[in-house]
C-alpha cells in the first residue's frame, strides 16, 4: 500500500446558551511525498487545524459575548 494523502480533521462544540450551541469544524488534506515522515505530517497537519478551529470559537464567542453586551445596556 502506498500512502499518497494523509486527512487531519478536528471539531469542536461549546453550549452558549440554552439551545444555541457554536460549533466549529476544520480538516486539511495533505498530498504524502517521497521521504515524508507519517508521524511528523500527522502531528503538524493536527496542529494546524486545532488552532485554527479554536482561533475561529473564540472569535465567535468573543462576537456573541460583545452583542449581548451591547444590546443589554442600549434598550
Amino acid at each position: 500500500m502506498k500512502l499518497t494523502e494523509y486527512t487531519a480533521s478536528y471539531g469542536r462544540k461549546v453550549q452558549l446558551e440554552r439551545f444555541e450551541p457554536v460549533e466549529v469544524f476544520e480538516s486539511v488534506t495533505a498530498t504524502i511525498e517521497e521521504g515524508d515522515d507519517l508521524e511528523t505530517v500527522s502531528k503538524e497537519l493536527g496542529e494546524l487545524v486545532r488552532e485554527n478551529a479554536e482561533r475561529n470559537l473564540m472569535t465567535r464567542v468573543l462576537a456573541k459575548k460583545m452583542t449581548e453586551e451591547g444590546t443589554d445596556g442600549d434598550e
